[in-house]
């Protein structure tokens, strides 16, 4: 990559309280945490949910004023599952155009902060991050590194723009409810691979650098999260490539980084869909996931940041997948996309 890359800009949302869950237990488990949400009107700005051998891991931000009360949720529909609590921000840096570099470049930024623990979302138009609050304003500054926001020349004119923006998305949240949710339109793909690496904080250069090497083979990053992991200072990406004979995803992450577990899922398909209102209101990930359920579908992995939510699943499933979220949403096209490099 150049040395610096020019990008449309980036966005910080303040004030968040992040939650992050497992539940080794139950394979309905996130329709049924996002149906709790839902009944209390919750917003969830951010949400990530990963599958690894049968346990799910749940990432998701509420505004931090609505923190005491989803805890209390929490709680009392599902006493034992401990979830950790981090007072943060969400970062996020667009646009993305599911470039492996441009992941490469932000984790190699937050990775030079230290080991610390942070949550990824990705969609085709933005890479998020959750950040705790201690680190936001060293991150912000360092992303002027490798990147360049258009008019901002520095942290200074960036921050100078931001005044007063936030509290006008803030009046805007949830302040609209379609009775049936409008997307602008869905696209897929099949014949790609999923990969789980589980890694720590310490490991975020270098796993940056495995994105980085990605990008020169033009390989199309089509998914990718970061979920909880049970062991203290751990934590999972999961994240799809096109299916490639030539190409050996392990063997690439294990040059750099050996010590890694890393597992891979052939012949998953992934979705992406963005909406007006996806990132403003609650309930949006309640009914997608309460539609797939009722499509017997097996979700591996979804994405909700922004304005877009991702997903995967078995390719065999995807066009009863597709059916279902039609039935749930005002969706004007369906698109397929076929596997592509970006060279």
């Amino acid at each position: 990559m150049d040395a610096s890359t020019r990008l449309g800009g980036f966005k910080i949302l303040n004030e968040v309280a992040w939650i992050s869950v497992i539940q080794p237990k139950g394979h309905k488990f996130p329709m049924a945490f996002a149906n709790l949400m839902a009944s209390e009107k919750l917003n969830l700005p951010f949400l990530t949910c990963g599958e690894q051998n049968r346990a799910w891991g749940l990432h998701l931000v509420v505004d931090a004023q609505d923190e005491k009360r989803a805890l209390g949720l929490i709680e009392k529909e599902f006493g034992d599952i401990n979830p950790a609590i981090t007072r943060g921000a969400i970062l996020s840096v667009f646009p993305h155009r599911s470039r492996p570099e441009i992941v490469g470049a932000l984790f190699d930024v937050l990775g030079k902060l230290g080991d610390q623990q942070i949550a990824f979302a990705n969609s085709p138009s933005a890479i998020s991050a959750v950040l705790g609050k201690d680190i936001i304003n060293e991150a912000t500054s360092a992303l002027f590194g490798p990147f360049r926001f258009g008019p901002y020349r520095t942290p200074a004119d960036w921050k100078l723009a931001q005044k007063g923006k936030e509290e006008l998305y803030k009046e805007v949240v949830a302040s609209y409810q379609e009775k049936k949710p409008k997307v602008y339109g869905l696209e897929w793909q099949d014949k790609q691979e999923l990969l789980h690496v589980k890694l720590d904080g310490a490991n975020l250069v270098n796993m940056g650098t495995v994105f980085k090497n990605f990008a020169r083979l033009g390989l199309v990053l089509t998914f990718l999260i970061s979920r909880p992991s049970k062991e203290k200072g751990k934590g999972n990406l999961l994240f799809c490539l096109p299916e490639s004979e030539k190409n050996n995803y392990t063997g690439m992450i294990k040059k750099l980084l050996p010590e890694a577990s890393t597992v891979e899922d052939s012949s998953v398909a992934s979705f992406s869909m963005n909406g007006p209102h996806f990132g403003d209101r609650y309930g949006i990930t309640s009914e997608l996931l309460m539609a797939l359920d009722q499509a017997c579908a097996d979700l591996l992995g979804l994405s909700c940041s922004i304005h877009s939510i991702t997903g995967v699943l078995p390719s065999k499933q995807i066009h009863s997948a597709i059916e279902a979220i039609q039935g749930c949403f005002d969706v004007p096209s369906v698109i397929k996309r076929e596997p592509q490099n970006l060279l």
